[in-house]
């Protein structure tokens, strides 16, 4: 059974601006390019913190300078060069997650119940997903159920939304898709927030609470 590392943190306000100074220091200019671009703090801090989760959780793995390790594939899915050792982040709301692992492949979803036209999404789902979603106590709750699976392993997979959603069916925490099997698991994150999480083997999980408001993380 392998073990997977979930790190994840969370913020409701700006960093004080010499910390976030500081801390984007840490990234290397495509990514300090990047980040100034956003216009909302809320998107400059989450996709930072996204990558100091990454710093972190490899820190934790004895490695460092992460930066010339990184490589992305010709679907632009960023990858660890480092054998074995496979990575995946995601964002929403006020929430920033990040899942490591060895020897394994993964990816990971979370999102925030917002409010949706249900309808939107028909096609993207199964008929008995759909029939589910609509039977439901919670239609939404449902929903964020299946949207997150299928998120989790179109990253997983690395293909992204090349990867039809309608076709991924979900039997016993399992999707197979093209003859390849992958392991999902969903959970509550906190209240309002769902988390789904695929691999291409079974595996336990690991959770860690970063604070970066805390200057002397990393």
């Amino acid at each position: 059974m392998h073990s997977i590392d979930i790190f994840f943190t969370s913020f409701t306000k700006p960093l004080d601006q010499n910390l976030f100074s500081e801390y984007l220091s840490l990234l290397p200019p495509d990514l300090r390019e990047k980040n100034s671009k956003y216009l909302r703090w809320q998107d400059r801090h989450s996709h930072l913190f996204g990558r100091l989760l990454l710093i972190e959780a490899l820190k934790r793995c004895d490695i460092n300078n992460i930066w010339d390790l990184i490589k992305y594939s010709s679907h632009k899915r960023p990858y660890l060069t480092l054998d074995g050792y496979d990575f995946n982040i995601s964002h929403s709301g006020d929430y920033v997650i990040c899942a490591i692992g060895k020897n394994i492949r993964l990816g990971i979803d979370i999102e925030e119940h917002r409010e949706r036209n249900l309808k939107d999404f028909r096609n993207l789902m199964t008929l008995d997903q759909w029939d589910e979603i609509n039977s439901a106590s919670c239609s939404l709750n449902t929903f964020y159920k299946y949207w997150t699976i299928k998120e989790s392993v179109i990253k997983a997979d690395g293909r992204g939304f090349y990867i039809p959603l309608n076709e991924l069916e979900v039997t016993n925490n399992t999707v197979c898709f093209e003859d390849k099997l992958w392991f999902v698991q969903d959970f509550v994150f906190t209240k309002g927030y769902s988390v789904a999480i695929a691999t291409n083997e079974l595996s336990t999980f690991n959770m860690h609470a970063i604070n970066f408001y805390d200057s002397c993380i990393v």
